[in-house]
């Protein structure tokens, strides 16, 4: 069952893992060994983000000892947070949290919500079946699921080594706000550019260790074309995006892709290319930010797949 951008809508959330019969009335997991895909964006917008991710961290432990399993898979939104870009968080998330300084903290390394989805995916291959929130981009990349794994945890791992190095400097403070760390950074390098410290010895050192915090929008984190926020799979016409989608599933070795992200105008899990793509974000939140919203999941039983509603 893959279940699409959440975005702090835990009452929606919860009854459709309910419908599922994934979970029961204590919102414990009912599911014996059923597979719960979460595709990310489950943070940011509806106040019930931090309830919807510690009812996924209690899940996945709880899966786990029934022979299930609980897989979350982290968007844009996620790592939005886990380098303290907290833009789209909201006064009603932050209060959750006891404040904006303590939800960065929470998401920072040593934080308990930052601890756990730094141990996260971007994307996950199940039997025939490959989950991610965005899509693939085969001009970007032509990496294997392990690659596409491995670069966004050196490159998030990198970004943390060069904020460290700044907060023990008290060129930011503790927790810094996204922009706070990347300006640092930048300022740091112009510094160590200078005629003065261009030759010293420790130069390419510290360089090394502020470009990743410096150039962080030109990593797979954060390209447009990169996994966690290309849009390809929506806008993609039929002729354009039929050869594409046959290269990036033979590459992947697999059926069918399943993703979030974009929003769907039809508000409907959309399929694609003779059900190999199927774009799951149906605006579950609602309200302001997504209009006729509704909560959706995708069944998928061997080769059969089925859309759910929770209307």
């Amino acid at each position: 069952m893959a279940v699409g951008d959440v975005h702090g809508a835990i009452a929606s959330f919860s009854a459709l893992l309910k419908r599922a019969g994934l979970i029961d009335e204590q919102h414990r997991w009912s599911g014996g060994k059923d597979v719960l895909v979460q595709t990310g964006d489950v943070s940011d917008r509806g106040a019930g983000m931090r309830a919807a991710l510690d009812l996924l961290m209690s899940l996945e432990q709880q899966a786990a000892r029934a022979g299930g399993r609980v897989h979350t898979v982290l968007g844009n939104h996620e790592v939005m947070n886990l380098v303290g870009e907290t833009r789209d968080a909201t006064p009603e998330i932050f209060a959750t949290f006891g404040g904006e300084a303590e939800m960065r903290e929470a998401f920072g390394p040593r934080g308990r919500y930052g601890r756990w989805l730094r141990s996260k995916p971007v994307i996950v291959d199940l039997d025939d079946s490959i989950f991610l929130h965005g899509g693939i981009n085969p001009d970007f990349s032509n990496a294997s699921v392990n690659e596409i794994n491995r670069r966004a945890r050196r490159e998030l791992a990198d970004w943390d080594e060069g904020v460290k190095w700044l907060v023990d400097r008290k060129l930011v403070p503790a927790s810094p706000r996204f922009l706070e760390a990347v300006e640092a950074a930048r300022n740091e390098l112009e510094r160590l550019a200078t005629e003065e410290l261009r030759e010293h010895p420790e130069t390419p050192r510290i360089a090394a260790r502020l470009i990743p915090v410096a150039n962080i929008g030109a990593t797979s984190l954060f390209s447009p074309d990169g996994p966690l926020w290309f849009r390809g799979f929506s806008t993609w016409t039929d002729e354009e995006g039929e050869a594409r989608i046959s290269a990036v599933l033979a590459k992947l070795k697999a059926k069918r892709l399943v993703t979030g992200h974009t929003v769907q105008q039809t508000r409907r899990i959309t399929e694609r290319f003779g059900g190999r793509l199927f774009l799951i974000d149906t605006g579950m939140l609602g309200g302001r930010y997504f209009p006729s919203g509704r909560a959706s999941a995708l069944e998928i039983v061997a080769d059969a797949t089925r859309p759910l509603y929770l209307d």
